[in-house]
């Protein structure tokens, strides 16, 4: 057996073992299920895409026999399927060319949002649509808990409705990203990195992205009704990639500078406790990063430093 077919078998095994301990509630399957995409990213970095895919077939017979048709979806849809679609789309067409960061930087805000449209239609016939199935899982579990109306457990519920899509957002880019770039990294000290290391701080969104994401926020702000809950989700969605991209801004702007812990904490904590306004503006300086290069970027055309603009 080859080290590629060893590799391919392992990843696939491994990535549907960590999501399962997860789903079967096993200690710490919390913590694991955060690293399902590690080994995938791993094989596709290391041999092509193309064995991060055999490997999703060999972890879905796992996830089929030992987790159901639920446990097997959702492991396909949150991890197998992006991870295998960024490689596409990241991976250069020649060995020891540079990986192209600008499709999979946008991915990571697409994916999620193409899956709450998915929701949003699977669930039209529910009253109140993909929010009102939210409401009311959020309604039962703190019913469950004991929660009373006097509580102040209405307003609560209709808070986390509105913000859940964003932090599943969040999470999705964080995990997504985190896993690659430790992948990339183990990968490239083996030596068996088949492109050239990218500084993920450097990935510039294609220049469509922000009017895309102007345009989403736009109908945001007149589409009523169940909708409107998709199309305000979607925004809040699209605009995670843009924050980042603020977010390595401040990061490259700040590299050198003695005071840069004093600099960067008090952002994070910001982030924290504010999340929404503190993400507006970093959006805001991500899409000026587009038109003014506030990181110094070179001029490389098509590689993942300065990606195609279209």
């Amino acid at each position: 057996m080859t080290l590629r077919t060893t590799a391919t078998l392992a990843a696939g095994l491994i990535s549907a073992l960590l999501a399962l301990a997860a789903l079967r509630g096993l200690p710490f399957g919390t913590v694991l299920f955060w690293f399902a995409p590690f080994p995938l990213f791993a094989a596709g970095l290391a041999f092509g895409w193309q064995a991060a895919a055999q490997a999703v077939l060999a972890g879905a017979l796992v996830t089929v026999v030992s987790g159901g048709v639920p446990g097997t979806l959702a492991w396909v849809l949150l991890f197998a399927l992006p991870v295998v679609l960024l490689l596409r789309l990241a991976l250069p067409d020649t060995p020891g060319g540079p990986l192209a960061l600008a499709m999979p930087f946008a991915t990571l805000a697409l994916w999620p949002a193409a899956m709450l449209l998915a929701a949003e239609f699977a669930f039209a016939g529910q009253p109140g649509g993909l929010s009102g199935v939210l409401r009311a899982v959020m309604e039962h579990a703190l019913a469950r808990m004991g929660a009373t109306p006097e509580m102040g457990a209405e307003d609560f519920v209709a808070m986390m409705v509105r913000i859940k899509p964003l932090a599943f957002a969040l999470w999705f880019a964080g995990v997504m990203a985190m896993n690659a770039a430790i992948a990339q990294r183990m990968v490239a000290r083996r030596g068996l990195l088949i492109a050239a290391p990218a500084r993920w701080s450097m990935a510039l969104l294609p220049g469509w992205y922000w009017k895309l994401a102007a345009g989403v926020v736009v109908a945001a702000l007149v589409v009523p009704g169940g909708a409107g809950f998709a199309v305000q989700s979607a925004a809040m969605m699209l605009a995670v990639p843009l924050a980042l991209q603020g977010l390595a801004v401040v990061h490259v702007a700040s590299l050198g500078k003695p005071a840069r812990p004093l600099m960067l904490a008090p952002l994070y904590v910001a982030l924290v406790l504010f999340t929404v306004p503190v993400g507006v503006g970093l959006a805001g300086l991500g899409v000026a990063e587009h038109f003014l290069n506030l990181r110094g970027r070179p001029p490389r055309p098509g590689t993942g430093l300065t990606p195609p603009e279209d």
